[in-house]
């Protein structure tokens, strides 16, 4: 108690200076600088603190500034601005947090005295929450306290709210969240009321790279806050892609949000992505669109995607990606052959430097039916897959060991030599594979 008696004595001195600067001035009967002598006292005080403040002499400045503030509150609505500053110079000075949270309990009193007397309640209130959290956050306790400032600020000012204010808003309820002293939809809420003020801004002001460096700043706040999982997310976006589901901005910040809180297999991400392609068509987004089909077993429709995916590519070895993936799908989950390899030798033309596609071919031709109904035909199927598994190592070595373990495992196929014998063939003769493969190849033992 005695701390706080002291404390509380130390902010009314600072305040007031003394107790002998009341009276009946104009304060008591609301005129800007009293009657009579009060009057002259008030006019003289203030251009004597002015002229101090001018000059940077704080220190002489705040003796005739005490005075003004307390005995003509609306003489001048510049004093409150200045007041502050001084004691948040003297608050930096301070040798101690009982001198510097008393030169803080001022400055909050001042705020108040010029809600009272000048209005602008909210936008008053962001900076006085700004103020109070710049110097007291070392508690929840103390945070809360600003927070509670900020958030009124911020629900009377709405679109007004100042991008300092919003920007300490979100920070303080990611704080207070982590402390359990908010609930996740608290955070959420305040999350998107506040992105929402950022949006309203820059749709006012499109090129303006503080409301883009705002916006940017909240969404960094909220994916770090541990409030955005998957279930709270779609919660909060499900809602609003239902309403503007061509909003390209709005898509754009679900499909960053989900898929840096690894939710890329809820269906908000899925029709978000879709949505967005249709709207601003890319080889990347067609890409990406194309692998979530995969992964939805909607095959025909990733293969569609990929396709165009390779039309919009200008880059040679992504297109040549692309046409792998195409392939791939192609062969493994559509069944056609023919077509992927058609898909991996396009693939081989625009990176001659990769070896996946031969690696492909290789394993269409081992998997394929034999082009004729004698036991060399199967064979020769496996004759060609290894040439393609020997070229995917020649051109590119680091696939030498995935190359030589097919190698390795389709030459125990190949005929033996009497075999080879029956059938009036011997090694090194050269066999052709006709029907779809139409390819020649070398006679080999296992």
């Amino acid at each position: 108690m005695k701390a706080i008696a002291t404390k509380f004595l130390l902010t009314i001195l600072i305040l007031t200076g003394s107790i002998s600067a009341f009276g009946q001035k104009g304060v008591d009967d609301g005129s800007k600088f009293g009657k009579g002598d009060d009057s002259i006292r008030c006019v003289r005080n203030l251009s004597l603190y002015v002229e101090y403040y001018r000059q940077k002499s704080y220190d002489d400045a705040l003796p005739y500034w005490r005075i003004v503030f307390a005995e003509c509150p609306i003489a001048n609505f510049n004093m409150y601005i200045h007041g502050v500053k001084m004691h948040e110079m003297l608050a930096e000075k301070a040798d101690n947090n009982e001198q510097k949270f008393a030169h803080l309990d001022t400055m909050m009193l001042i705020y108040d005295q010029r809600i009272k007397y000048f209005g602008h309640e909210g936008k008053v209130l962001g900076r006085k929450g700004i103020d109070w959290l710049s110097m007291r956050k070392s508690t929840f306790e103390d945070i809360k306290v600003g927070y509670d400032y900020i958030k009124k600020s911020v629900d009377m000012q709405k679109n007004k709210s100042e991008n300092a204010v919003l920007a300490i808003f979100i920070t303080a309820s990611s704080s207070l969240f982590k402390a359990g002293e908010l609930t996740q939809e608290e955070m959420i809420q305040n999350y998107a009321t506040a992105s929402q003020i950022a949006d309203y801004k820059l749709s006012a002001k499109p090129n303006s790279a503080d409301f883009q460096r705002l916006k940017e700043k909240l969404d960094q706040i909220f994916s770090q806050s541990g409030a955005a999982t998957c279930d709270a997310l779609i919660k909060l976006f499900q809602p609003k892609y239902d309403q503007t589901p061509e909003d390209k901005e709005l898509l754009t910040k679900i499909i960053i949000f989900l898929a840096t809180t690894d939710c890329k297999d809820s269906d908000l991400y899925y029709h978000a992505s879709t949505s967005l392609h249709k709207i601003d068509p890319s080889a990347k987004s067609s890409y990406f669109l194309a692998e979530m089909n995969v992964d939805r077993a909607n095959y025909e429709k990733a293969s569609v995607l990929y396709k165009q995916a390779i039309e919009l590519e200008t880059d040679a070895k992504e297109k040549a990606r692309y046409y792998m993936k195409l392939g791939d799908i192609t062969y493994h989950k559509l069944g056609n052959s023919s077509l992927s390899r058609t898909y991996a030798r396009k693939a081989a033309e625009l990176d001659p430097e990769s070896g996946h596609p031969y690696l492909l071919i290789g394993a269409i031709y081992a998997g394929s039916e034999p082009c004729g109904d004698d036991e060399i035909a199967k064979k020769a199927l496996y004759w060609i897959a290894v040439d393609n598994f020997v070229k995917a190592k020649q051109v590119d070595n680091e696939l030498a060991d995935i190359a030589n373990k097919s190698i390795n495992a389709y030459s125990q196929h190949f005929p033996d030599t009497e075999t080879l014998f029956f059938h009036g063939l011997k090694v090194g003769d050269r066999y052709s594979v006709d029907c779809w493969i139409n390819e020649t190849t070398i006679v080999r033992t296992r």
